[in-house]
């Protein structure tokens, strides 16, 4: 545990209680900020368009609609249904970037606001890393090593409160073990609903379904966009449509590239409490347990290169029969069952299979499009973690017309425009 409490500001007293506690506070004015109508002077209020209504569409359009501005979401098919349904969903703030980890960070304190105000169900649990092996050492300093110096209520842990954390663990030897209380869990999909009913009730409306096909321009400036044969008046537009953002752009001479990046989640059916903490275990197994008692997991961020898995790997398709589903599925809990003996015979209910939208530097791309200024572009790989801040930072641009300084390493500047051919 030496390393551990190198890295880490040693604190008495359950520090990582007092650090959750002084983080929350120094920044829960987040949490309660709002732009008012006021902010928005005397001026016609906006009509905004949301393209995506994934967990970063839905945010933005509840944030844009409480704003004052008069919302369309557009969902092509149905609300959830991309990388938001396929995403772990776990909230935490695990880069080695200390401005982007900061910026997560304020995404974990603007939840902890909207989780009281919308019921958003978020499970607080922390979590808990391992290493059981001197080989597994490096991975497990690699992630300790991205809390040196930062804001962030981490502590080293032994064996025996690794398992009381996480009652019924059977870990085997633990060399070196943290526990992070800030990090927390949700239902993606179950959240998606939440902010799309909030910014119903502020007034947006849904598309659905609507997918964008044109964008209408007079004069330069935005004007309306065609939704599934439908011409929808606008003044500003916003692309959070996850790995169709690049179709959307290409529409206004905007070529981006996202990362091809596949990846599998078993879902077992439900079982009895056990813990809300996330556990990331040797061997790059990662799972937790949803608030209905269902256990999710995954132990490789996409599928092995095997022949089987080509076509899944190249491109957007499925898997080519359920047997090979099943086979991955039940694998995966098969090793969450070894360290866990109460839980031997759940039964896998599904395995997902999603694309997340990975820039190619895995940062945020957000802001203006360089071609079409009354277009922003939102799209993240860590969209359920950040999709608070995001929503935040992209109403007060797009509706107070000020470029946010905490999004200037985000902007799609840096991947250069190119003329759609």
């Amino acid at each position: 545990m030496s390393y551990l409490k190198k890295l880490l500001t040693d604190c008495p007293r359950r520090p990582d209680l007092i650090r959750r506690r002084q983080f929350l506070s120094t920044i829960a004015g987040l949490s309660s900020c709002t732009l008012s109508h006021g902010a928005l002077g005397r001026a016609r209020l906006p009509r905004v368009g949301v393209v995506g209504g994934g967990i970063v569409g839905a945010a933005l359009a509840f944030e844009l609609a409480r704003s004052g501005a008069r919302v369309a979401l557009f969902e092509k098919i149905e609300p959830g249904c991309g990388a938001t349904r396929n995403s772990f969903a776990w909230l935490n703030a695990f880069v080695d970037d200390a401005h982007y980890r900061e910026l997560r960070l304020r995404s974990l304190a603007l939840y902890h606001g909207l989780d009281r105000q919308l019921r958003l169900g978020i499970r607080w649990g922390g979590y808990a890393n391992w290493a059981s092996t001197e080989e597994q050492l490096q991975g497990w300093r690699a992630t300790a090593a991205q809390l040196a110096g930062a804001a962030h209520p981490a502590r080293a842990i032994d064996a025996s409160e690794l398992m009381r954390l996480v009652p019924g663990l059977a870990p085997g030897p633990v060399t070196a073990a943290f526990y992070s209380s800030l990090d927390g869990h949700l239902d993606p999909l179950a959240v998606t609903q939440r902010f799309i009913a909030a910014a119903r009730r502020h007034g947006a409306t849904m598309h659905c379904p609507g997918e964008v096909q044109a964008l209408g321009f007079s004069s330069g400036r935005l004007n309306h966009v065609m939704s599934s044969g439908r011409r929808v008046p606008l003044d500003r537009l916003v692309v959070a449509a996850g790995t169709d953002t690049p179709r959307v752009l290409e529409m206004i001479g905007f070529r981006l590239r996202l990362r091809h990046a596949p990846g599998i989640l078993a879902h077992s059916t439900r079982l009895p409490a056990i813990s809300p903490v996330i556990c990331d275990a040797p061997g790059g197994l990662l799972f937790k347990q949803m608030a209905d008692g269902s256990v999710v997991a995954s132990d490789a961020p996409e599928p092995p290169d095997l022949p089987v898995h080509h076509e899944i790997r190249e491109r957007a398709s499925d898997f080519p029969d359920d047997a090979l589903r099943a086979l991955h599925g039940n694998r995966i809990l098969g090793k969450v069952q070894a360290l866990l003996p109460a839980v031997r015979g759940m039964a896998l209910e599904r395995l997902t299979l999603g694309y997340r939208p990975m820039p190619l530097d895995d940062r945020p791309i957000v802001g203006p499009v360089p071609t079409a200024p009354d277009v922003h572009v939102v799209v993240t790989h860590s969209g359920v973690t950040l999709a608070p801040i995001l929503a935040r930072y992209v109403t007060s641009e797009v509706l107070a017309g000020e470029r946010e300084p905490w999004l200037s390493p985000y902007r799609p500047e840096r991947f250069g425009v190119m003329a759609a051919s």
